[in-house]
C-alpha cells in the first residue's frame, strides 16, 4: 500500500530536519547520537565530525555516558552504509 503524499512530506521533512541538527552538532565540534539502530540496552553510537564512531552507553544508574569502543574505519563505513548515513562534510 503506498503511503499518502502528505506522510511522505513530512518523513522527507524530518529526514532533513535530523540531517541539520547532525551538521549543526559537527559544527559546533560535538558527537551526534545515533540511537535505536542495531545495538542493545542502553548503548549507542556517537558519530564525530572527523568521521570517527564510537559505541557508547548509559551504564545503569549513572549519568554520564561511556565509550566502550571506536570502530574500525570499515566497520564505520559499513554502517553509514547500511543506514544510508552521508559522510561529514564539515571540516573542523
Amino acid at each position: 500500500m503506498k503511503k499518502p503524499d502528505f506522510v511522505l512530506e513530512l518523513e522527507k521533512q524530518a529526514a532533513l530536519a535530523v540531517e541539520r541538527l547532525r551538521e549543526d552538532k559537527f559544527s559546533k565540534n560535538l558527537p551526534f547520537m545515533l540511537g535505536e539502530l542495531d545495538l542493545e540496552g542502553n548503548q549507542f553510537y556517537y558519530e564525530y565530525a572527523n568521521g570517527d564512531i564510537a559505541i557508547a552507553e548509559f551504564p545503569e544508574n549513572q549519568k554520564q555516558h561511556q565509550i566502550i569502543r571506536y570502530l574500525s574505519h570499515q566497520e564505520a563505513d559499513d554502517l553509514r552504509e547500511k543506514y544510508d548515513l552521508l559522510p561529514c562534510l564539515i571540516s573542523i
